[in-house]
């Protein structure tokens, strides 16, 4: 009698379903939220973020994903995307409509478009002069969705420019610089011959199409391109008249050499100085402390600082790890903007320590 009770014991450890109430370790899956017409969403924890619209229950990527990320540098990539999502913001309320990565432009229209202009493609926007630089280097577009989640409501398009071209001559690069006048000579007829062309498409013959202007840095500036003009082409125009200029900028600490910028300005290079200077004075074996910040219309929004350390054990790193959480909170107290600080090693992240803007709070992490 016992030999059965045990074997049954084993068959039922063996089969979980069928024995018992074994459901304890099972968390409860969310599977998402409904709009009107049961499209899926992924739902949001953050107000200021938008919704996505999962049609089938799956993500849908763009339908020109592979030439999407063709920038010279993911920090040009980074701000080139998340730039036109904040912007988007301006015309399309997260509290009104859904984001949708697009869908109009495809892989084969947008490579005709980005091209030179020649007689076996009249579609491209690039000078047809070989001996001229590339001017016009991509377009990202976004589409919002309406409330109903299935009805286009509007598109975002993001014209990245180049002011710094590079070729290859043989096994040398030759970079050419880009003037702001050549960037938006060709804008204005890029952007007009684009928006021209989307409205011959049903359904996008009315809708509001926002147009973003992003000036590409050169790849070795750590703080990558910003936007630098927008506008929105409504009740179906296919011109844009008037720029408004965006007031935003992205700067590198330190500064090397010098020079004037919306840090120097407000005191958070002083205060950056102050802080690497601390850090590296009570913990020598750091190999790096460089920052970048974006500030928008002359006020900081978010400053990350990132610290490249030679502290490998869990003690060592906790330390570490406390003692820049209280410089955080001490130096960059009256900063309104978030100060995040990444620590990080050649095998990956250790921890970050972050303050959100306007808070006191301090937020700490340490990875295993």
């Amino acid at each position: 009698m016992k030999t059965k009770k045990m074997l049954a014991l084993g068959l039922c450890l063996l089969s979980l379903s069928a024995c018992g109430n074994l459901e304890m370790g099972i968390s409860k899956v969310d599977e998402g939220e409904k709009t009107e017409s049961g499209s899926i969403t992924t739902g949001r924890v953050d107000n200021s973020v938008y919704q996505a619209i999962m049609p089938d229950g799956h993500y849908e990527t763009s339908a020109a994903r592979e030439a999407v990320a063709s920038l010279n540098s993911g920090y040009n990539q980074g701000n080139f995307e998340n730039g036109l999502l904040r912007l988007s913001h301006q015309t399309f309320s997260p509290d009104k409509y859904f984001f949708q990565e697009g869908q109009q432009l495809d892989y084969d229209t947008l490579t005709s478009w980005l091209a030179r202009n020649s007689d076996d493609n009249n579609q491209g926007l690039n000078p047809a002069d070989t001996a001229q630089p590339l001017i016009l280097q991509q377009i990202l577009e976004h589409d919002f969705l309406e409330e109903d989640g299935k009805t286009l409501g509007g598109i975002s398009l993001g014209f990245a420019f180049n002011s710094v071209y590079y070729r290859q001559d043989g096994d040398s690069e030759i970079a050419t610089n880009v003037s702001r006048e050549e960037i938006m000579a060709n804008a204005r007829k890029s952007v007009n011959a684009v928006l021209t062309r989307m409205r011959k498409t049903k359904g996008l013959e009315k809708i509001p199409i926002v147009v973003s202007l992003f000036e590409q840095a050169a790849k070795d500036d750590i703080a990558g391109g910003k936007y630098i003009y927008t506008a929105v082409a409504k009740d179906g125009a296919t011109t844009i008249d008037q720029f408004d200029q965006v007031n935003e900028e992205y700067v590198s600490l330190p500064i090397i050499g010098g020079g004037d910028n919306a840090a120097t300005r407000d005191g958070v290079a002083n205060k950056f100085t102050s802080f690497r200077n601390s850090i590296q004075n009570f913990f020598p074996n750091l190999t790096g402390v460089t920052a970048t910040g974006y500030y928008a219309d002359d006020q900081l929004q978010t400053l990350t600082i990132k610290v490249d350390s030679k502290y490998y054990t869990k003690t060592e790193v906790t330390s570490f790890t406390q003692y820049i959480g209280k410089q955080v909170e001490s130096i960059f107290d009256g900063v309104s903007g978030q100060v995040e600080v990444q620590i990080l090693s050649v095998e990956g992240p250790q921890a970050f320590v972050s303050r959100k803007a306007g808070q006191k709070e301090i937020i700490s992490y340490i990875f295993n």
